[in-house]
């Protein structure tokens, strides 16, 4: 009689057992509610509140997205969420926000409507490499014994220009990039010859007629990675356009007047404003 009421005692609790994992499966999370929507410039601002039993785990908003005419599923694990990139010109968005628990059982679906507010004008960026030859380059102190300053233009960079050692040139050292036309923006690269005579401390300066220069930027081992054998500028912006450069040397890692490198290049940064409720755009 013993064992048998412990045999019959182990059923109840394997039956518990098996009770308990179906119910853990099903497990419904709570309904959200209140849920509310706020037209914000280019996006919609979506909340509601939470049960107050913390069953939900995670609240799933489901919406068709017009520019993309994509369906979208955005996850949220708390009381808000930011639908971005819409647009006023599509009208009226519709959102489905349904909660979900830990194991993943979903819950009551709400639903709501809300037209996005204007998207601000947006603003896109293309670099177009220019294509220099030697006669674009000039400089006020070319080393007479090395260095060419057309050798920063041959893809070689054991090949090096050089300013003037041998003979005495006046600070500061400059060289000068003739353009084929009037930019505002730009992106200019160059490579190192070697540790000694690095610009450290440099002038970027524009014109239009080669007389009258205007400093567009001074660059600096403190603001730029000057020091990498491989230099690559961010975006310089000019108000003004110009069609000549001028890179005057004010100092270098070794205190010479005189200044080294092994290649020079520039691109054009072209910016186009982007109205993205346009009605012929899908931006």
């Amino acid at each position: 009689m013993k064992k048998r009421f412990l045999y019959i005692i182990g059923l109840f609790s394997f039956a518990a057992v098996l009770t308990s994992c179906n119910e853990e499966e099903q497990l419904l999370p709570s309904p959200i509610s209140n849920l509310s929507s706020e037209a914000r410039p280019g996006n919609i601002f979506l909340s509601w509140d939470m049960p107050s039993d913390s069953s939900v785990q995670y609240v799933k908003v489901s919406y068709l997205d017009h520019r993309t005419k994509e369906q979208v599923v955005l996850l949220s694990s708390v009381d808000t969420i930011l639908v971005p990139r819409t647009r006023q010109k599509y009208g009226e968005y519709s959102f489905q926000v349904q909660p979900y628990s830990f194991t993943n059982s979903g819950g009551d679906i709400l639903s709501i409507k809300e037209t996005s507010g204007i998207a601000p004008l947006e603003t896109t960026e293309t670099i177009v490499g220019i294509d220099l030859v030697a006669a674009d380059l000039s400089t006020n102190a070319q080393e007479a014994t090395e260095g060419p300053i057309a050798n920063l233009l041959d893809g070689d960079k054991s090949t090096f220009f050089h300013t003037s050692w041998s003979a005495s040139v006046a600070a500061p050292h400059w060289m000068q990039v003739n353009l084929p036309r009037e930019i505002n923006a730009f992106k200019f690269t160059y490579s190192r010859r070697n540790g000694n005579n690095r610009p450290t401390d440099f002038d970027m300066l524009g014109s239009t007629d080669g007389t009258n220069w205007e400093l567009i930027k001074n660059f600096t081992v403190s603001t730029e990675e000057l020091a990498s054998e491989d230099y690559v500028s961010n975006i310089v912006n000019s108000e003004k356009p110009f069609s000549k450069l001028k890179m005057s040397v004010n100092k270098t890692n070794t205190n010479s007047v005189f200044w080294t490198m092994s290649e020079f290049g520039i691109s054009e940064v072209i910016v186009y404003e982007v109205d993205p409720e346009d009605p012929d755009s899908d931006y």
